[in-house]
Formats: structure tokens, sequence, C-alpha cells
């Protein structure tokens, strides 16, 4: 919605509570209120605490309304969630992204296999790089994780210095 829609829009909806508001106050005189004699007889304290059980009960309406109202924004989120989710759901398994590095704010280095490709991409905000293509066979040279498509890649604790000397071999590759 356009911010000046918006604003006229509250702007009118004040004003026609406030019109409202001065209607009923004009019904009585400006200070009534204060004319009102008050009779505290016996009867009076009794109807007075009958008020009160039936203000308790308006103000337990009042919780489990509002209780109401914040399961149906919850429910409601769900629901949008789950259909975003299903929009576009994950298929195949011809990509793959084997590791990622982020390198700062909306920066990072991803491996990706496609097929029996391993591709070095750069992401940035808007836009993403392939810095360099390797086949399975560089890969191995350079001590990348690599792994058969639906493996998970040896993890960094079992590669030892190979998968040291590839980070160093990415570095020097990329460090410009």
């Amino acid at each position: 919605m356009k911010p000046l829609t918006f604003t006229r829009g509250a702007g009118i909806a004040g004003a026609v509570t406030l019109l409202h508001a001065q209607i009923a106050l004009a019904k009585t005189a400006p200070n009534a209120f204060e004319r009102t004699p008050l009779h505290l007889t016996g009867s009076s304290v009794v109807g007075h605490a009958s008020s009160t059980s039936g203000m308790g009960g308006s103000l337990v309406r009042t919780i489990v309304g509002l209780a109401i109202v914040i399961a149906v924004i919850y429910g409601l989120t769900w629901v949008l969630r789950q259909a975003r989710s299903s929009k576009n759901p994950a298929q195949g398994t011809a990509i793959e992204q084997i590791a990622s590095l982020p390198l700062g704010t909306n920066k990072s280095v991803a491996l990706v296999r496609v097929g029996t490709e391993l591709h070095l991409l750069g992401i940035a905000e808007h836009s993403v790089t392939t810095i360099r293509t390797f086949t399975e066979d560089e890969a191995v040279d350079f001590g990348l994780p690599v792994a058969a498509p639906g493996e998970e890649p040896a993890a960094a604790g079992d590669s030892g210095p190979g998968l040291l000397r590839g980070i160093e071999a990415l570095r020097k590759l990329t460090v410009r």
C-alpha cells in the first residue's frame, strides 16, 4: 500500500473515531459526573460487587479473545511459510554444494559439484562468478574434498595435510 494512501486512511479513521466520541460525550452535560449524588447504602454495595464480577468476566473474555487472535496470527504465518517452501522445492542431484566459506557480509566462496566437475564460485550480493573449474583429477591433486555424488565428503580432520595443501593452493590461485 502506498504511504500516502495509508496516511489518508488513518486520518479518516481517526476523524470518524473522534466524531463518534464527540457525539457520545455531547449527550451528557460537561460536568454531569461531578453533580451525580453518591448512594452509599447496603444495596448499592451489593450491586457494586456484582458489577465487579461482570468486569472480571469481561477481562477473561478479553484475554481469551487475545489468545485466539495470537493463535490465528501464528497459524497464518506457519501456513504462509509452508506455502512458500513448497513453491520451489529442490529437485534432482545433478548439482551439489560441497563446501562454502563466508568471506564477509553477503560474500562467500562455494565449491559446487556439477556432474563430474567441481566449480569454485565467488558469491556476492548481486552476482555469482566462476573462479575456477576443476576436474576430479585436479581436485584430488589439490586435496579438495571429492566425493561421489550423494556421498558426504571427508571431514577436515580425516583428510589431514592433503586438505590443507588444497586450501593453500586455492589461496594462491585466488589472492590478488
